[in-house]
């Protein structure tokens, strides 16, 4: 269920509904304008059931951390002139389970289409879960403390 508006913002969102309608020509925004307009709770909220709960600031934090790991994989594994018998895949972002952790998923997703974390590109949804394997490496990799370039006997130790 969604979250009581006030009526400023259900009339800014009639608005914003209004606007979208002309400019798309669509009688189903006109409808959902005229909810917010009129009050009818039950009818837009059916629309702000759509919206995602806001990420917590622990799991952006998670996800960040797991994403600045990786960059620091690449790079270091990019700088080795002795690869030491890894090979990219080793060093790879593995992405989230878009099942069990979809909204860390989406997360990454978004810092990668907003252009941060680039390294990341290609599949996102690892399809099992990994919070717990990423902790583990987090953990592993703040021991080591934190080197933002690693040897190749550091990314395997990290890894393993």
């Amino acid at each position: 269920m969604a979250k009581p508006i006030s009526d400023v913002e259900r009339l800014i969102l009639a608005n914003q509904y209004e606007i979208l309608a002309e400019l798309n020509e669509d009688d189903d925004l006109r409808r959902v304008s005229q909810h917010f307009k009129d009050g009818h709770k039950w009818l837009y909220d059916q629309v702000l059931d759509n919206l995602s709960p806001n990420l917590s600031k622990d799991d952006e934090e998670f996800v960040l951390s797991v994403m600045e790991l990786y960059r620091s994989l690449d790079s270091s594994y990019d700088a080795l002139t002795d690869k030491a018998g890894l090979t990219p895949r080793d060093v790879a972002y593995k992405g989230f389970d878009g099942n069990n952790e979809a909204e860390l998923m989406g997360f990454a997703k978004a810092l990668n289409d907003a252009g941060r974390y680039t390294e990341s590109d290609g599949e996102l949804n690892s399809h099992t879960q990994m919070s717990s394997y990423y902790q583990r490496l987090i953990a592993r990799h703040e021991e080591m403390g934190s080197p933002q370039r690693m040897t190749a006997e550091q990314i395997q130790s990290l890894l393993n």
